[in-house]
């Protein structure tokens, strides 16, 4: 393939979509394919710069301006490929590439339709569709766009060291964005709610705007934001109490460091967690079913707890390792030739 693609960003902070973007650049990097970040604007956000920088991965920044898009888009030749993350950027990008005659490809990550403006900026990213070759990281997310393809979220997969469920402790874990759709609130009830039971430690990672309501417990660690790869060392489960998602890269990445996923049923978690066999998968995102589901794993023995795990990375390797993901990807860059 002899397209040159630009992953077109406009990122403030590290979430689902920055992960993303990473096992994307790697995947295509793998596979020879030309591949470099375009964020609108520099935010500050060092932490994610920092982390390209560590994994050599190409980046650079434009003004923030439509003029300076424009400019750039007009730069590049007709075998460039601009596909899009976040509606910001699948909005700007979508609306110049059409002004440039560029290809534009669209992944569309967030389940949520938000309030307020947010609500506005998603709706017109859903209507500008129909000027990209688009795909979406669940079947609900894939049934709200114009021609989307699935396409699910991969991770690039080692053999890591097995989890020690042998240790009198469980360790579970929040990581992702505080803002109400993740469902930081029920995280911290919970971790209340079980004060008393001395067989589980809660550890949080992340940042965002429910980050002033993390309550002073005992049995609750605030980590902040911390890089990907220093955040499993601390855990034995992941929960993931959200009340919309895609397909989050958490749970792909916990369970490709050998991690038990509990989950509420979002998105398309329910495709991929078989419960009680490669985790657990909640009715509903609430504080009595995450102490439900967290007991239950507190009964099974160790042999069981790595059976759980074992079969979450099997099913991993078979289905999110990319190498469906990278054909589907190939044929959007190369539908169209712009003349």
């Amino acid at each position: 393939m002899n397209n040159q693609i630009i992953l077109f960003v406009d990122s403030s902070m590290i979430g689902g979509i920055e992960t993303h973007i990473i096992e994307l650049y790697k995947l295509l990097h793998k596979n020879q394919v030309s591949c470099s970040i375009l964020f609108y604007k520099n935010h500050g956000n060092n932490e994610f710069y920092e982390l390209l920088d560590k994994q050599s991965i190409q980046y650079n920044f434009l003004q923030g301006t439509l003029i300076s898009l424009i400019k750039r888009f007009h730069s590049y030749d007709r075998n460039t490929v601009i596909h899009t993350h976040g509606y910001k950027a699948g909005i700007l990008g979508r609306l110049v590439c059409k002004i440039t005659n560029k290809h534009c490809v669209s992944t569309y990550h967030a389940g949520e339709t938000g309030k307020g403006k947010m609500w506005l900026y998603n709706r017109l990213d859903l209507w500008l569709s129909r000027l990209s070759t688009n795909f979406a990281v669940s079947e609900k997310i894939s049934k709200t766009i114009k021609n989307a393809q699935l396409l699910e979220n991969f991770i690039a997969i080692t053999k890591p060291p097995s989890t020690d469920f042998a240790q009198p402790l469980l360790r579970i874990g929040f990581v992702g964005r505080l803002s109400y759709e993740k469902g930081p609130d029920i995280f911290y009830e919970l971790a209340e709610s079980m004060q008393t039971n001395k067989q589980v430690q809660f550890h949080l990672f992340g940042d965002g705007p429910m980050r002033d309501r993390i309550p002073q417990l005992n049995n609750l660690n605030y980590h902040g934001l911390t890089p990907r790869d220093d955040i499993w060392q601390h855990l034995d489960a992941l929960l993931i109490c959200s009340r919309e998602e895609g397909l989050p890269m958490t749970l792909l990445e916990s369970m490709a460091n050998y991690k038990i996923v509990i989950s509420s049923p979002v998105g398309a978690i329910p495709s991929i967690i078989n419960n009680g066999v490669n985790g657990f998968l909640m009715k509903s995102a609430n504080t009595l079913e995450c102490q439900q589901s967290i007991e239950a794993l507190l009964t099974l023995s160790t042999m069981q707890k790595s059976e759980i795990a074992h079969s979450a990375y099997t099913m991993l390797k078979e289905r999110f390792s990319g190498k469906k993901q990278f054909n589907l990807l190939q044929s959007a860059y190369t539908a169209k030739t712009i003349l």
